[in-house]
């Protein structure tokens, strides 16, 4: 079925703020002159404005036209596509450094109840327990340690570990994983982060808790990312949907 002519300007405008044609900061021609271009009525327009606004491309200024927000320094196109979900390798091209990666720990276990209220899987499943080194132009700047459901992802081996796990679970098994739960918190370093990575004098640590689910809901990964300070980076659009509260005026 053909896409709608407003998720159609949607995606050209897209492609144009993500690929700089449309600079960050700028602003975007008027929905007289998109209307021309686009040959379609104001109100399709009006929608594909709207979409990249709610994804946080654009800011519409009551009176003023719509200016670019997305600045490609900083932000990964694939945020508004997947929740990012980035692999290390896109990670590493996004940024501009050279990835390795180091398999420390590959085995089978066996959730236990304590193993079971840190990752979320029911006791008695049985897990793939992953540990890598993550490096950066030779750097240790971080480690995952992960536990996929076995049953939902099986054949991991040192190599699929050191490439790229999710893109065997897409490209291999035919696997999309669509939604993470994500918990970031700063904390001490312990033990194994001044074994493992290249701290630079840091005494604390990024850390990152995920669950990832399949197209079915299940739960099929929790990884609990380590990246040192001088490397973590967080990227991420939040909107204010309601009105501010009006504050009376002082007596």
């Amino acid at each position: 079925m053909p896409k709608a002519i407003y998720q159609q300007i949607y995606q050209v405008l897209k492609e144009e703020i993500i690929s700089g044609h449309l600079p960050y900061q700028s602003l975007m021609p008027s929905e007289h002159d998109l209307c021309e271009h686009f040959q379609c009525s104001r109100s399709s327009v009006r929608r594909a404005l709207s979409q990249l606004a709610a994804e946080g491309f654009v800011q519409p200024m009551q009176g003023k036209g719509v200016r670019v927000i997305y600045n490609p320094l900083h932000e990964n196109p694939r945020d508004r596509n997947d929740y990012g979900l980035e692999t290390y390798q896109e990670l590493s091209a996004r940024r501009g450094f050279a990835p390795s990666t180091r398999t420390v720990v590959l085995e089978r276990v066996i959730t236990n109840p304590e193993l079971s209220q840190i990752t979320g899987f029911a006791p008695g499943s049985e897990l793939t327990h992953i540990l890598r080194v993550r490096y950066a132009d030779g750097r240790a700047v971080g480690t995952d340690e992960s536990y996929y459901l076995a049953s939902s992802v099986p054949g991991l081996t040192t190599d699929i570990v050191n490439r790229s796990i999710y893109q065997y679970l897409e490209d291999e098994l035919g696997m999309s994983i669509v939604t993470s739960k994500r918990i970031i918190t700063i904390e001490p370093v312990n033990r194994y982060d001044e074994t493992l990575l290249d701290l630079d004098g840091f005494n604390a640590i990024a850390v990152m808790r995920c669950n990832a689910y399949d197209t079915n809901g299940i739960m099929i990964e929790y990884t609990e990312t380590r990246q040192v300070p001088g490397f973590f980076e967080l990227c991420q659009t939040s909107q204010r949907t309601h009105a501010p509260r009006k504050v009376p005026a002082a007596p």
